[in-house]
């Protein structure tokens, strides 16, 4: 437990220091409470015009639901990249903290910052809400794919300025999810090569009143073997 300690208030400290994971870590909150005044404005704003509800459900699966885990991804990935510049993982490998329980901690950490994220961002978003029930599983399976986010920069970045880079094409996860809401079944299911498209079917179906359990469990079997492979390039890239 002391290591995951300092684990701990090394982040913090890094955290106080950078403004861009401060706003990374608020984002959620101010987006939530953004979207909740937002769209019955629009809605009431284009009433004559166009519809808004018909994309309730995109909107709230998208904002609600796949912006977290990236989010959380991303800050835990930046601060991974601060301890790469800082030499701090090479300082690592000669402390009695096992090396696995640091990259536990790196893969748990965001896990459990876009699990709790997503319990708060879609009731406060207040649109198309799922059953507490679905909520937690939905939470749990796209929470899932939040250290793909971490260890993608991590594997392929050498330092911050990479990283930063990197985020931008990171992009195309939470892009599938969008175009496959405007393609017809059976072609929609082509686009499960893309982890993140999997929790929104599931939250697509499970706001519908269908079955979605399954579609949420291939989606979360699927994020644990991407983060799987991924940890193995990143393992290897310590001992380089």
């Amino acid at each position: 437990m002391s290591a995951i300690t300092t684990l701990y208030r090394g982040d913090i400290v890094n955290i106080r220091r950078d403004s861009l994971m401060q706003f990374l870590l608020v984002y959620p909150l101010l987006l939530g409470l953004l979207m909740r005044w937002l769209i019955p404005w629009l809605t009431a704003g284009l009433m004559d015009t166009f519809d808004l509800t018909l994309y309730y459900l995109f909107i709230a699966s998208f904002f609600g639901l796949i912006i977290m885990p990236d989010l959380a991804g991303s800050l835990v990935g930046l601060l991974l990249l601060d301890e790469r510049d800082e030499n701090t993982l090479t300082a690592l490998l000669v402390t009695p903290m096992p090396i696995t329980t640091y990259v536990l901690y790196r893969v748990v950490t965001p896990t459990l910052i876009s699990f709790i994220g997503i319990l708060v961002l879609v009731p406060l978003i207040g649109i198309d809400v799922p059953p507490m029930g679905a909520l937690v599983v939905l939470a749990l399976s796209a929470s899932l794919g939040a250290p793909i986010f971490t260890l993608i920069l991590a594997s392929l970045a050498k330092n911050k300025v990479e990283g930063m880079a990197i985020m931008k094409g990171m992009g195309v996860l939470l892009m599938a999810p969008m175009i496959a809401w405007f393609v017809p079944e059976p072609w929609q299911w082509l686009l499960g090569i893309f982890p993140t498209f999997w929790s929104a079917k599931a939250y697509w179906l499970a706001v519908g009143g269908e079955s979605y359990l399954w579609v949420a469990a291939v989606g979360g079997v699927y994020a644990v073997g991407i983060v799987w492979l991924l940890l193995r390039q990143f393992q290897r890239g310590i001992y380089k």
